[in-house]
């Protein structure tokens, strides 16, 4: 019902009563990131994970925490299982792929952006990032092509969103 810190305490009164409850620590967790609590949501992802390790919606959120937290190599270790189990995982696609680009990866920043751009095309972030990641590829027109599209679909949203 969109009351976070609600959510969270009876999520931890679950934990309480039985800390093996499937769930309770990765739902636990996307109730701390919502609240920009990263270190805390690190901790209940991982301890999801301990009680079920092929949890790929935990893995996934444990990468973004750790990238968030500049714990580059074990977020990108993370973005990679999960990509390797899913290939079609655009959010893990975008991330990884951000992430390299930051790293000077530009091989891999590209193969990982223009699959998430191909499966989830309405993204603006996705079309920057992969536009920065052209540009830095030396392929400028490709590059703002790409700028120019996250423009549009930023204005796009701006529009639905406005009164």
């Amino acid at each position: 019902q969109g009351d976070t810190a609600k959510a969270l305490e009876e999520l931890q009164a679950a934990i309480a009563l039985d800390k093996k409850v499937l769930l309770a620590h990765f739902y636990a967790g996307v109730m701390y990131l919502k609240m920009g609590k990263f270190d805390e949501a690190a901790r209940e992802f991982e301890s999801e994970l301990v009680l079920n390790p092929a949890d790929l919606q935990a893995k996934y959120h444990l990468g973004f925490v750790l990238l968030a937290g500049q714990e580059t190599e074990r977020g990108v270790k993370l973005m990679r299982e999960v990509i390797q189990i899913k290939p079609d995982f655009a959010d893990a696609r975008y991330e990884l792929g951000k992430v390299l680009l930051q790293m000077g990866d530009i091989k891999g920043a590209l193969e990982n952006l223009e699959i998430a751009a191909k499966l989830d095309p309405g993204k603006p972030h996705v079309h920057y990032q992969l536009g920065r990641a052209y540009l830095a590829a030396g392929r400028k027109s490709e590059g703002d092509v790409e700028l120019k599209i996250s423009r549009q679909l930023k204005e796009k949203e701006r529009s639905q969103t406005s009164p």
